[in-house]
């Protein structure tokens, strides 16, 4: 009994000091407010309206994206941004195949509860082939389901990692820690994790959980930054308020509002990383469509190998006649196909790793 006394008037305390330090600091801002307008040169312009429309922008300018302030109008025109795809992406798991030389690409399009079921199923798949390294597409991805996003990133995580915390402005955090009974884990595996602003809600938290535990390398572009949920505040002047009630905060690194930042960088036109990314034809397979369109002989994966290991191979050098028929066909041939650039960095990377493993 004594100790929760004690507890409790220890707690009493800290709240009546913290209410005295906020009570100090608005003295002062009051304070200066009030030697400004007895003393600045222009005192005069210091009116009512001006002194809260400045303080007013100071604070939306120090919270940033966390708060606008709005006309009646606007808030009409302008609702409450809810996570949605930027493009119609349909099914949770939109691809999944083996890209050559074995690795398991898998592309999420919307993170909700069947999404972890589908996953498992493709894991065991890639287990069934062999593959050896993975890469997972988040590109235009979103959802709801943060509960399914710690389920999936708990495949690629031991057990007990902290992943993320939702805060709330008027509800107890909710930490998630990854724990997962999945038959197969893919704990070690090399990891790609493909990202861009599309790249939001339950999607980014997952990618945001992977990038926190230093669990794959990120490529792309930076996430969305979104808040989970906003709340509009009407004002007596008729203006709205609105305010993010709610977000993902990381082990490492802020979700909101700067998004995922990728280790690796890659510009793309966004309308050509849409088309690609959710227009490609499924009768070409990724490994098709990441060939080079070169006619002439490039070094492969296992000339490399032969090379560091002072192994003789096939690499012919194009003769002069071939470079006179490139430069006369050149100014006739079609243009280059686009080319996913970020599958292409992430694969060539994965190629990478696996000599660099093969020299052991």
């Amino acid at each position: 009994m004594k100790k929760l006394l004690l507890g409790i008037s220890i707690g009493l305390a800290a709240s009546i000091n913290m209410a005295a330090t906020n009570d100090i600091e608005l003295q002062q801002a009051t304070e200066i407010i009030g030697l400004l307008k007895t003393h600045y040169v222009d005192g005069a312009q210091l009116d009512p309206k001006r002194l809260t429309d400045a303080t007013v922008g100071g604070l939306l300018k120090f919270i940033g994206q966390g708060a606008q302030l709005l006309t009646a109008e606007e808030a009409k025109t302008k609702p409450v941004a809810e996570i949605k795809p930027c493009a119609s992406a349909g099914q949770a798991l939109a691809r999944a195949e083996v890209i050559d030389p074995k690795i398991g690409y898998i592309r999420i399009a919307d993170v909700e509860k069947n999404t972890v079921a589908e996953l498992d199923a493709e894991l065991s798949k890639f287990s069934a082939a062999k593959t050896t390294a993975y890469v997972l597409d988040l590109r235009f991805a979103d959802g709801t389901n943060y509960t399914a996003a710690a389920e999936l990133a708990g495949r690629f995580l031991r057990d007990g990692q902290e992943l993320f915390t939702i805060h709330s402005a008027h509800q107890p955090p909710v930490p998630f820690r990854s724990d997962s009974q999945a038959a197969t884990k893919l704990t070690d595996a090399p990891l790609m994790i493909l990202v861009n602003h599309c790249t939001r809600g339950a999607a980014e938290a997952l990618a945001g959980a992977l990038r926190a535990q230093d669990r794959g390398i990120v490529i792309g572009a930076a996430t969305a930054g979104q808040p989970l949920a906003w709340q509009d505040l009407p004002l007596s002047d008729g203006r709205v308020l609105r305010v993010a009630t709610s977000k993902i905060a990381l082990p490492k690194g802020r979700l909101f509002p700067d998004g995922v930042i990728p280790d690796i960088p890659v510009k793309i036109d966004p309308k050509q990383e849409q088309e690609l990314v959710l227009h490609s034809p499924t009768n070409i397979t990724l490994t098709a469509s990441l060939q080079t369109q070169e006619t002439h002989k490039m070094m492969t994966e296992a000339d490399l190998v032969k090379y560091h290991r002072g192994e003789a191979f096939d690499l012919p050098t194009p003769t002069a006649s071939t470079n006179a028929t490139n430069t006369t066909n050149s100014s006739s041939s079609k243009p280059a196909a686009p080319r996913d650039i970020v599958l292409e960095r992430a694969v060539d990377i994965l190629k990478g790793i696996r000599v660099l493993l093969s020299w052991r």
